[in-house]
């Protein structure tokens, strides 16, 4: 079985270049993804805890498996990190040792949701 890959909180500036490079420098494509991921994330975080909350271990490995996607899809894989290690606890039914790891995914989710919320801001104006 794979095991949980040891994180850190990265509060570092999130850097969208990569991203922006992925489709083919469209910046209307790069905010399109952007303003989406603003959107859904969140609620995939809670339906994630409602899941968790409910035992469900297959909602909470598809909404971690989706979390995770959704930063990959930014080429923000060190933030995805804890979202991947959720997945991988929730696939092997470790269910118990979620919540100790989910204060850490939210921060870094927060943080990102701030500087993406932020970077359309400045892109609007």
């Amino acid at each position: 079985m794979p095991e949980a890959v040891s994180t850190k909180p990265t509060m570092n500036k999130i850097n969208l270049q990569p991203a922006l490079a992925s489709m083919d420098h469209d910046e209307d494509i790069l905010y399109a993804v952007v303003n989406a991921f603003i959107e859904e994330v969140p609620k995939l975080v809670t339906q994630l805890e409602d899941a968790l909350a409910a035992g469900d271990q297959a909602a909470v490995e598809r909404a971690a498996h989706t979390l995770k996607g959704n930063f990959r899809i930014l080429q923000l894989q060190t933030q995805q990190t804890s979202w991947a290690n959720i997945e991988i606890m929730a696939h092997q039914n470790a269910l118990n040792q979620i919540p100790e790891c989910l204060p850490e995914a939210k921060t870094i989710t927060h943080d990102v949701l701030t500087q993406l919320k932020s970077a359309l801001e400045s892109r609007e104006s």
